[in-house]
């Protein structure tokens, strides 16, 4: 029970590490609130959550829209009278076509969301976790702002973007007692992973062994690091186990990248 007595609000709860994130949230005592554009994933979820015994509320949201991000705060303040974690899962995918022909608009609607909808959520969360005197806020990263791949120059540049808040923020808000750090996934088993993997085999011809024996060549710890392993990160992150942690960024990848 690492947040009993804790509340905190998690955007991007879909079918991946949003998802697995309010779980593990919940499993460790937190009141959540639960952020995402689908109403019906948000409230399967919920019903999850509470039948386990947790509470929870669903606040449905889009993080480009500036006041979706502050009634989603305001919703979470109301139903569990405070915000103690603010974890910023939710992201945009690349178009993954090269920067020279890509339409520039679609870089934009990355940043919307990876950028400037995870900076207008976490500055709406600020305000309650000063009234509550202190808080933790975690963006969820990735290591394509590390390890370069071809043709991702707009998800990769947006997580690098959020590399340099995470530190920028840390320093600002310390004296609040608000803590800011990023968890860095790699390859992270689950539905993102799951269907890159369906489609290398399609292109390549080959089995779903060959494709996930080809990543896992590249991870020292020889596997892949599932949804839930990135979540227990995250958990940690908001707890007061990490109470003198901030401005860091605590990469779970299996050793692929070493920073």
């Amino acid at each position: 029970m690492l947040l009993e007595g804790k509340v905190a609000l998690i955007s991007g709860v879909g079918p991946g590490l949003g998802r697995a994130t309010a779980l593990a949230f919940a499993r460790e005592g937190a009141a959540v609130g639960l952020a995402a554009r689908s109403e019906d994933f948000l409230a399967d979820t919920v019903a999850e959550i509470e039948a386990a015994g947790g509470r929870a509320v669903a606040v449905p949201t889009n993080i480009a829209d500036e006041d979706a991000c502050r009634r989603a705060v305001e919703r979470t303040v109301a139903a569990f009278g405070s915000l103690d974690v603010l974890v910023n899962s939710a992201f945009r995918g690349d178009p993954s076509q090269p920067f020279e022909t890509v339409d520039l608009a679609k870089w934009r609607k990355v940043y919307d969301v990876n950028v400037w909808g995870t900076l207008q959520l976490t500055q709406a969360a600020i305000a309650p976790m000063k009234a509550a005197g202190g808080g933790a806020i975690v963006f969820v990263n990735s290591m394509s702002a590390r390890k370069i791949r071809l043709n991702e120059g707009a998800y990769a540049s947006s997580k690098g973007a959020l590399n340099t808040a995470t530190q920028s923020l840390a320093l600002e808000l310390g004296p609040y007692r608000i803590r800011v750090n990023s968890v860095v996934p790699g390859w992270m088993w689950g539905p993102n992973v799951q269907m890159y993997v369906q489609w290398e085999m399609q292109a390549r011809k080959c089995t779903e062994e060959e494709v996930i024996a080809a990543l896992e060549a590249r991870i020292p710890l020889g596997f892949i690091p599932p949804q839930e392993d990135v979540a227990d990160a995250i958990v940690f992150m908001g707890s007061d186990l990490a109470r003198s942690i901030t401005g860091q960024a605590l990469d779970v990848n299996g050793g692929e990248w070493f920073h």
